[in-house]
């Protein structure tokens, strides 16, 4: 996929009339994604994007000096991603970063071969990964504002996933 093709899929599932461009809302999210993966797997990703791309991922090797000690990503959960994003892409809502962070994963997960999603999905952490694995459903077009409940009440994955040992 081509920066061009990327970046106009980011912005029909954004909508015309998003808080931030697609771009910023792209180079937001790459450069909080690439913080928060092991460095192999922030590699894996780059090696699939457009040169012209790699450039808005790289701005995320910030953390790349404790990853080569530690070999992780930055320590930080979904709500601290979701500040970052918001803050880097000067969006006014929490929901602003929710809907911007749910576009540009979705459209990367189609740039990424099946293998290198699953291995992002692990790398990571609850309920980070369900976002990352829920945001291809949220389809395109302006942010859903449904009737009675936040937007990310709707989009974002309970912070208390169940696995089938576990009792409801």
């Amino acid at each position: 996929m081509d920066k061009r093709t990327f970046v106009n899929k980011v912005r029909e599932r954004l909508g015309d009339r998003f808080a931030s461009t697609p771009e910023e809302s792209i180079r937001a999210v790459f450069q909080t994604l690439h913080e928060r993966l092991p460095e192999g797997q922030a590699g894996h990703i780059a090696s699939h994007l457009p040169k012209e791309l790699k450039t808005e991922w790289e701005l995320g090797r910030g953390a790349t000096l404790r990853r080569q000690i530690s070999g992780t990503g930055a320590s930080f959960d979904r709500d601290e991603f979701l500040e970052r994003v918001r803050q880097r892409a000067g969006l006014p809502t929490r929901d602003d970063a929710v809907h911007a962070t749910r576009a540009v994963f979705a459209t990367l997960q189609e740039a990424l071969p099946e293998k290198d999603r699953q291995d992002t999905a692990g790398a990571l952490p609850q309920p980070l990964r369900g976002l990352w694995e829920t945001a291809a459903v949220q389809g395109t077009g302006p942010r859903p504002d449904p009737a009675g409940q936040r937007y990310e009440d709707q989009w974002l994955p309970s912070e208390h996933v169940e696995t089938p040992d576990q009792p409801a």
